[in-house]
């Protein structure tokens, strides 16, 4: 069951988008692909090309800022599309944004927003972007809840899905339903979606449970097969 229209999400989506030396040579964009898509359903969306850090920091921090002020009274969804791996995004030229980094661009957005920012991540392994609500020490915060994907998506697997979701987001459906839709339509069933606070108590209770005993016999293990003395001469500190 859909939200009747006077309680449906009012959002913008916010691309910032970094491709790769491929996908510029064949002239792909997701970001002029969902536009397209978007603007169907009477949805505002505005993309940024990042193909540096720089770039990529100016985008979040100054023009997404700019991009609230003008669409005053509805909340943005910020979709990154990028390369991605366990560590973080890769950019266009080859520089990498860690997951730390991005959650550090985030928190100021998150908070400004109440706690109601939602990140899409167009990447492989983007649901590896709830590693920036892992850290408990730090109350803030880098968003709401999370999109991504657990593996490698086809890049027109990605854009299928993210044109689903944004559709049935604007047409009152709740996000996890829409996720599903997302999985259905793009045939990848490796789309999820998680909150921040689900990844931090995930997080805790994982750490609460770790056996620290057994991994110190692991690592005890592991220097008696190869004792200090050879792994001085592998990594060349008996010379220095």
């Amino acid at each position: 069951m859909t939200l009747p229209p006077e309680k449906r999400l009012k959002f913008f989506v916010y691309i910032v988008e970094s491709p790769s030396a491929p996908d510029l040579y064949h002239k792909r964009s997701e970001g002029d692909l969902l536009r397209q898509a978007i603007n169907l359903d009477g949805i505002q969306c505005v993309a940024r090309y990042a193909v540096t850090k720089e770039a990529f920091q100016a985008a979040i921090i100054i023009g997404l800022r700019e991009e609230m002020e003008q669409f005053k009274n509805i909340v943005p969804i910020l979709h990154i599309s990028a390369h991605g791996n366990s560590d973080g995004i890769q950019l266009s030229n080859k520089e990498v944004i860690s997951w730390s980094e991005l959650r550090e661009l985030l928190k100021p957005i998150n908070k400004a927003l109440q706690g109601c920012l939602i990140v899409c991540m167009s990447c492989c392994e983007g649901y590896a972007g709830t590693r920036m609500a892992m850290v408990p020490e730090d109350p803030d915060l880098p968003y709401f809840a999370i999109v991504g994907n657990s593996g490698s998506p086809l890049w027109a697997d990605t854009a299928v899905a993210y044109s689903t979701f944004y559709h049935l987001i604007a047409k009152g459906e709740f996000v996890p339903k829409a996720v599903e839709a997302m999985r259905v339509a793009s045939g990848d069933y490796n789309f999820v979606v998680e909150t921040a606070k689900e990844s931090r108590e995930s997080y805790i209770e994982f750490v609460k449970k770790l056996d620290t005993n057994a991994a110190r016999v692991e690592l005890d293990q592991g220097v008696q097969k190869d004792p200090p003395s050879n792994l001085a001469k592998l990594t060349d500190l008996e010379n220095k």
